[in-house]
């Protein structure tokens, strides 16, 4: 497994209607196994940023990425989001297109 971050600018001021979109987010696809075991969103002031961790038990990070994001469910909400959120994955995206980020230090009182 392997947890990424997504972070793209968004139009300021738009928050409520990405809030809205969000308690529609397509959960039974996810849940049906769509390549990732979790995704966490964050939103901000002007920014939206999407945590998820990819399951590679079944396949490699890139096939399992582009089960997830070309989940027509998935797409379907990115769809609805794109009013809002600049720069959301899309189906043919590569991965070093996109603006990813995978862990680079952490920190955790009392472990070492």
């Amino acid at each position: 497994m392997q947890t990424v971050l997504f972070v793209s600018t968004m139009t300021l001021g738009d928050e409520v209607p990405v809030r809205e979109i969000h308690e529609r987010f397509p959960v039974d696809a996810l849940e049906r196994g769509a390549g990732v075991s979790r995704v966490t969103a964050f939103l901000g002031s002007g920014f939206y940023a999407l945590e998820f961790t990819i399951d590679e038990s079944d396949g490699d990070f890139q096939s399992s990425y582009h089960r997830f994001v070309g989940t027509p469910e998935l797409q379907r909400f990115f769809d609805e989001l794109r009013a809002h959120v600049d720069e959301l994955p899309g189906s043919a995206d590569e991965t070093g297109h996109i603006h990813l980020a995978s862990p680079l230090f952490h920190w955790e009182r009392g472990s070492g």
